[in-house]
């Protein structure tokens, strides 16, 4: 059976600045998640100013990244002993929640490395792998319910590669839809999120400038939430 992916889309509440949002985010709140038992992997991805997106870029501060063995524990997380001692009355310390929104879904895996970027295996690039990788720097791309089944493209993978990426996933939605019980009865908030990897900031603005065109062909699609963020392997 495949692991459950939670991914929160997080905006800051008024009157914190972002520093303040990501330092707490960081700690206390990242070394309390830390202590969840049923949580098997935790990533946190932190916002990434770039000129290469526009304003909208802002529209969540960070995303939680939270995978779990089954159904079972990601339904009843939240009634877990540190989540209902200590987290979930922390979040409004920083998060918004009325703007909070959430994915559930499992990994589809388009491009990982080294294979896939055809590189020798005694090189760095050869080495990287995302799993042991406490920093990178990724594209997080939210598809809304009005992009339609179209979002998955046959040229996704093509698309990735152009962009000199290191790992290309796109997550699909999956039972349960959500865990916030107001949330039971309505259309999930998004229907799936593409994630794209590089190793360094460095080398996704590198990768970026030497093929335009693909960056804008991943940018402009309709009915996306795109973000630039660096990815915190914590588990």
């Amino acid at each position: 059976m495949r692991k459950k992916k939670l991914l929160a889309a997080m905006a800051r509440i008024e009157g914190i600045s972002s520093q303040e949002f990501h330092d707490h985010y960081r700690h206390p709140h990242g070394t309390m998640g830390m202590q969840i038992s049923t949580l098997r992997q935790y990533v946190q991805s932190h916002q990434v100013q770039t000129n290469l997106l526009d304003e909208s870029q802002n529209h969540f501060e960070a995303v939680a990244e939270l995978w779990f063995d089954n159904g079972n524990d990601l339904v009843h997380f939240r009634e877990e002993p540190t989540m209902s001692a200590y987290l979930n009355g922390d979040e409004p310390n920083f998060c918004d929640l009325r703007k909070t929104r959430l994915f559930i879904g499992e990994e589809e895996v388009l491009s990982s490395a080294p294979d896939d970027l055809l590189v020798e295996r005694d090189s760095a690039n050869g080495q990287w792998r995302l799993q042991n990788r406490p920093l990178s720097i990724k594209i997080l791309q939210f598809i809304l319910p009005e992009a339609g089944e179209q979002w998955c493209g046959q040229n996704d993978k093509a698309l990735g590669n152009r962009l000199g990426i290191f790992q290309h996933v796109r997550c699909h939605p999956t039972s349960p839809t959500t865990v916030v019980a107001s949330r039971m009865n309505r259309p999930p908030d998004f229907i799936g999120v593409r994630e794209l990897w590089w190793p360094t900031l460095t080398a996704f603005e590198r990768s970026v400038a030497a093929d335009m065109q693909a960056w804008h062909e991943l940018i402009v699609r309709p009915h996306t939430h795109t973000m630039l963020v660096q990815a915190e392997r914590w588990r």
